[in-house]
């Protein structure tokens, strides 16, 4: 395994790392547990997603007890769209590791899609009572948004921005959610810092937008609506704004341009 972990972690040569593997393989006759992990690895990495997950079982086969293993079958089944078999394998594993946050938050997001909101749920407090990441604080706060739970939502936010500062998602959805309840000054300040870190963040240059545009500034509004219109140039809503903004400059050929593009995106 040295020299598959020499061209696999440290020079990053595949191509000679899948000639050791299959070497090793040759010559244990199937029996090297780290041969197949890192080969599920390199083919999930060259999207083979089911002949990684049969690399991962056979891993998993020779170490029934490695979390490590265990996991990455349940990554390859998530990203076959198998939702329901990986839940069922993060939950062998979490046998291992009751308390892994990892573990919690992959079987909430499965749990999202088999639409079992309140385990969903559940599964991601658990999570962040354990570890605090950016990815369990948005999977929270989304499913307070599915519920209708705006304060609950702007809660989860908050304090997900409290605890990363600098994540220009978790700062952009916290600003629409103060612009859907009318605090535009709150509002404008957390999508202005979103842009701050990620200047291509369309839902906070959109948020920004609709703000500026409604205290009918246009030609700044029109500024912003152009960075967004080289990211998501198909945006209906975008190409709306874009419209009213020339409207609202009695420019009305531009004004009708950028409406009828909204119309048949």
């Amino acid at each position: 395994s040295s020299g598959i972990n020499a061209e696999y972690g440290v020079n990053k040569d595949y191509d000679r790392c899948k000639q050791i593997i299959k070497e090793q393989l040759e010559g244990t006759d199937g029996i090297c547990e780290y041969a197949f992990y890192v080969q599920g690895m390199i083919q999930r990495s060259d999207a083979l997603i089911q002949e990684s997950l049969e690399s991962f079982q056979a891993a998993a086969m020779l170490n029934p007890n490695s979390l490590e293993n265990l996991k990455q079958v349940g990554r390859s089944l998530y990203l076959l769209g198998r939702h329901k078999a990986a839940l069922d394998i993060y939950g062998e594993a979490s046998k291992l590791a009751p308390e892994d946050s990892e573990l919690l938050h992959n079987q909430g997001v499965c749990l999202v899609y088999l639409r079992e909101y309140g385990k969903a749920e559940d599964c991601f407090k658990k999570a962040l009572a354990n570890q605090k990441t950016e990815h369990s604080y948005s999977q929270l706060g989304k499913m307070h948004i599915l519920k209708g739970d705006t304060d609950g939502a702007l809660a989860i936010y908050k304090r997900a921005v409290e605890n990363f500062p600098e994540n220009s998602e978790l700062l952009s959805v916290l600003g629409l959610l103060y612009l859907q309840m009318g605090d535009t000054q709150k509002a404008f300040e957390h999508l202005g810092n979103a842009m701050t870190y990620d200047t291509s963040n369309v839902k906070a240059i959109m948020g920004a937008g609709s703000i500026i545009q409604d205290h009918g500034d246009f030609d700044v509004a029109l500024t912003k609506y152009r960075v967004a219109a080289t990211i998501t140039p198909e945006s209906h809503a975008l190409w709306n704004n874009i419209g009213m903004c020339f409207f609202g400059k009695k420019k009305y050929v531009a004004a009708i341009r950028g409406l009828t593009r909204s119309h048949y995106l």
